[in-house]
């Protein structure tokens, strides 16, 4: 169930790559906030809320809801085949794969 004030911005695949601090797998769960890369020279944050499944652990992939901290800040930046490179700080930690682009505002004109 979902927390969040308004619809989600996109569907996304995402798979966790790293691996713990200590070398073994690693879980994330439904309200994780990784910073997500939509353009060359702009982060930001996302909210994930797993779909079928609580989280995610390394090397999965599994489908998330999620929520763009100010998509009106970097309109035009997703389609569908995306890929987006997730990071915790400066370690990136995985990747999303836009599947669908809920949100107008950050759907790319063809």
């Amino acid at each position: 169930m979902s927390h969040h004030q308004r619809s989600p911005d996109a569907r996304v695949t995402f798979e966790l790559t790293a691996s713990a601090e200590g070398g073994g797998p690693r879980r994330v769960l439904s309200g994780y906030r990784p910073a997500y890369d939509v353009r060359a020279d702009y982060w930001t944050s996302v909210s994930h809320e797993f779909a079928n499944t609580e989280g995610a652990r390394t090397g999965e992939r599994v489908e998330a809801d999620v929520w763009f901290i100010t998509p009106e800040v970097y309109p035009g930046t997703l389609w569908p085949g995306r890929v987006l490179r997730v990071a915790e700080g400066s370690r990136i930690v995985g990747t999303a794969t836009v599947e669908r682009v809920f949100n107008p505002v950050l759907r790319r004109a063809d």
